[in-house]
């Protein structure tokens, strides 16, 4: 463009010339501001981005996770705490074998005896041969009095006993106060005399029976009277005579 046609400026030249160094000087403050300005502005950039995401639990949500500081002491959830972030709990693990049995151990002291138990039933046996037509037999067991006869007369070896039982007779003793039977006997001393039968008690006392041998029948039996008698005196210990 020609010179001719510039507009020209209405400013003379010292009014220019302070124009140009107060604009040098207001961007000199710009630049200078800028760099002063721009860590202060990342620390609020920083600052405020935090808060937002802090914002996000303070709305409601709990970040029970979030790092504790250097400064905070928590107590180990074998002392009592609290692990607010421990996930689910895992499946349990297999059982361990079972190890082998111990040795068994010592024995026991022996214990006290116990009471005395009921005492056994008590058997016996006698037997009488006076005489060759026949030959007689006591018998106890079991608690029953058996009295036997056995004939012989005649070509038999070996007759049989012929046993009555006399353990039901009236007055057999099988009581705590009579004494149960315990021994056995037979005596007869001649064939016209009746045969005795006897028996003592558990508590010391003598029963007797008496029967009568019957030879006039083969083979020969045996008739007894129908009630057993206690006798007198029971035998007492140191006893002479009496």
């Amino acid at each position: 463009m020609s010179p001719e046609y510039r507009t020209r400026s209405l400013l003379g030249p010292l009014a220019r010339d302070r124009f140009k160094k107060a604009g040098m000087t207001a961007s000199l403050a710009l630049v200078l501001a800028a760099s002063v300005a721009g860590p202060a502005a990342a620390a609020a950039r920083g600052t405020g981005d935090h808060a937002t995401g802090a914002s996000r639990y303070s709305s409601g949500g709990k970040d029970k996770c979030k790092q504790q500081g250097p400064h905070r002491v928590t107590l180990s959830t074998a002392q009592g705490g609290k692990d607010n972030c421990q996930g689910p709990t895992g499946p349990t693990g297999p059982t361990g074998p079972i190890g082998p049995t111990g040795a068994t151990g010592p024995t026991g002291p022996q214990g006290n005896t116990g009471p005395t138990g009921t005492a056994a039933p008590c058997s016996d046996i006698d037997a009488l041969q006076n005489q060759g037509a026949f030959e007689l037999r006591a018998a106890l067991t079991n608690g029953r009095y058996y009295a036997g006869i056995r004939d012989l007369r005649g070509s038999t070896t070996a007759p049989p006993f012929l046993w009555t039982d006399l353990s039901g007779r009236t007055g057999y003793p099988d009581s705590a106060a009579t004494g149960f039977a315990c021994g056995a006997s037979v005596n007869a001393q001649q064939a016209t005399e009746r045969i005795k039968f006897d028996l003592i008690t558990t508590i010391g006392t003598v029963y007797e029976i008496r029967c009568d041998q019957v030879l006039s029948t083969t083979p020969a039996t045996l008739s007894c009277d129908d009630a057993w008698t206690q006798l007198l005196n029971t035998p007492t210990t140191g006893a002479v005579n009496s």
